[in-house]
C-alpha cells in the first residue's frame, strides 16, 4: 500500500504513444541590427586570449559610461569590465541603443595603451571619447537617422604580479 491507497484496483491500459512531429524555427535575423550584434557575439567567442596579444598584461580594466546628448529618456546604464591574461582580447562594444547596428571598437585604444604607456612594473592608463557610427532604424526601418549615443572610457591595465 501506498500513501492509504490498496493497490486492488486495475488501471486502465494506457493508450499507445503518438509521435508528434515537431519542427523548430530556425532562428531568422531579417534585422541588421540583430546581425551586427551577432556578429560582434561571434568575433568575440573566436578573440585570442588578452595573454597571446598582451602578454605583460595581468589585468585590464574597462570602464564604459554611455551618454546621448539628444534624449530626455534616461541614459544607458555605465559599464565595468575587468579582463583578466585568460579573457578573449576583444575590445569591441555594441552600441547600447536597441536599434543601433554601430559599436565602439577600443582595439586602437588598448593597443596605444599597452605599446605606449606600459611599463614592466606599473600600471598605465588612459581616458578617451568616442562618437558611435552606427544607424539607428525606427519605425519599423522606415526611418532611419545618425545615432548619437557617446562612449567615454577609462582603460586601466596592471601588469603581471612579479614573481
Amino acid at each position: 500500500m501506498r500513501c492509504g491507497r490498496s493497490s486492488t484496483r486495475a488501471r486502465p491500459p494506457k493508450p499507445p504513444c503518438r509521435q508528434v512531429d515537431l519542427r523548430i524555427a530556425a532562428r531568422k535575423s531579417s534585422n541588421s541590427t540583430l546581425l551586427r550584434r551577432e556578429q560582434l557575439v561571434s568575433e568575440h567567442l573566436q578573440a585570442p586570449s588578452l595573454s597571446k596579444l598582451f602578454p605583460g598584461i595581468g589585468q585590464l580594466r574597462v570602464e564604459l559610461v554611455f551618454n546621448d546628448p539628444n534624449t530626455r529618456f534616461p541614459q544607458p546604464s555605465s559599464q565595468l569590465r575587468t579582463l583578466y591574461s585568460a579573457a578573449p582580447a576583444f575590445f569591441r562594444f555594441a552600441c547600447p541603443c536597441a536599434d543601433c547596428d554601430g559599436h565602439f571598437d577600443l582595439t586602437g585604444a588598448v593597443t596605444a595603451l599597452v605599446a605606449k604607456d606600459m611599463g614592466r612594473s606599473r600600471t598605465a592608463s588612459l581616458d578617451g571619447r568616442v562618437s558611435c557610427q552606427g544607424m539607428r532604424f525606427r519605425e519599423h526601418a522606415l526611418l532611419q537617422s545618425p545615432c548619437s549615443m557617446e562612449l567615454t572610457f577609462r582603460l586601466r591595465a596592471e601588469p603581471l604580479p612579479a614573481g
